[in-house]
């Protein structure tokens, strides 16, 4: 099992003046989900790159889409729709990401590694309560 990894993506523009586009990575670190992200939305300044971090617990849902003759979309839902407030495209803390052709290959492990990661954080959170209820008895 891979202990990181890390995702490209560039989401297309939305607007007809190439506007909102998006371009960035989803890192997968030992103990958390990274999303890295810069939007285009101004013809003449630079926008600032923006960081949201989440807990392996924090992540509801993510899926590789590969379709034929498509791009292929990596959908990341979390339990904290506030934290992706500023993502162009997120609705109720669920954004598709497109993978870009040189992360393709390790699109397909993200799910499989978050699943993990999961199961280790709520293995640590059951072992924690139930430490806490044999020192309370």
């Amino acid at each position: 099992m891979y202990d990181e990894l890390s995702i490209s993506f560039e989401n297309p523009a939305t607007d007809p003046l190439g506007y909102n586009q998006v371009a960035g990575k989803l890192y997968c670190g030992r103990d958390e989900v990274a999303l890295h992200y810069k939007v285009k939305d101004r013809a003449f300044r630079k926008n600032e790159s923006v960081t949201v971090r989440f807990t392996y617990a924090e992540v509801e849902l993510i899926r590789l889409m590969a379709r034929w003759f498509r791009p292929r979309i990596i959908v990341f839902q979390t339990r904290s729709p506030d934290k992706l407030d500023g993502f162009p495209g997120s609705i109720a803390g669920r954004v598709e990401l497109q993978v870009i052709p040189a992360s393709v290959r390790e699109a397909g492990k993200v799910a499989d590694l978050i699943r993990f990661k999961q199961s280790e954080a709520f293995v640590a959170e059951s072992e924690d309560r139930l430490n806490r209820l044999r020192g309370d008895s």
